[in-house]
């Protein structure tokens, strides 16, 4: 059983990326509610709910998109910036103050996953070998499943011994660091995969 390149290449990026948010996913209400002013539960569950509809509204608007007007390396394009907006929405975690910031972020995230995935689940489906479609799917989701629990608890450990700011930049690290990995799926595209 063989694994072809990009295929491995994109369960590597869908790792790092959403495994470095494993490191704040489990602790954030505890940072809204301890770290911004005015912070709350209902600050919480409405910036996951604004998450959730700046999420559906990208994944939709990327999903027709990429359907229908982009080739297999602007695909690639559009899912390394919506990584590029997740690492950055992370980055500017730092300054926020206010549960307004908490809201703007929460939406900038929730567009920046939106716009990685289509691509990315685009890409995944017209590059996965034939009579292996089960096993890479399930290999993509398994490795990012173990990446979030074993982020999990490393996040809440930094967070408790050397706070939240550290969590965040580093969330931002991996996920901007990961952003490179597409440049090398982009490399292998076969031209005639490329229509």
């Amino acid at each position: 059983m063989v694994i072809n390149n990009i295929i491995k290449y994109l369960i590597l990026f869908d790792f790092v990326t959403v495994s470095s948010w494993g490191l704040i996913s489990p602790i954030f209400a505890i940072f809204v509610t301890q770290q911004i002013i005015n912070g709350s539960l209902k600050v919480v569950g409405f910036s996951s709910a604004l998450y959730m509809v700046s999420f559906s509204l990208a994944r939709l608007i990327s999903a027709y998109t990429v359907d229908r007007k982009l080739n297999d390396k602007q695909r690639i394009i559009l899912s390394t910036l919506g990584s590029i907006l997740i690492g950055m929405t992370s980055l500017f975690y730092l300054f926020a103050q206010l549960p307004f910031h908490v809201y703007l972020l929460q939406a900038l995230n929730g567009a920046g996953f939106g716009l990685r995935y289509s691509p990315f689940m685009n890409l995944f489906t017209r590059y996965i070998d034939k009579g292996l479609e089960s096993f890479e799917w399930g290999l993509n989701a398994v490795s990012v499943s173990l990446g979030q629990a074993a982020t999990a608890a490393l996040g809440g450990l930094l967070a408790e011994k050397y706070g939240f700011k550290v969590v965040f930049l580093l969330v931002g690290i991996f996920t901007l660091v990961g952003s490179l990995i597409p440049f090398v799926i982009y490399k292998n595209i076969p031209q005639n995969k490329s229509f």
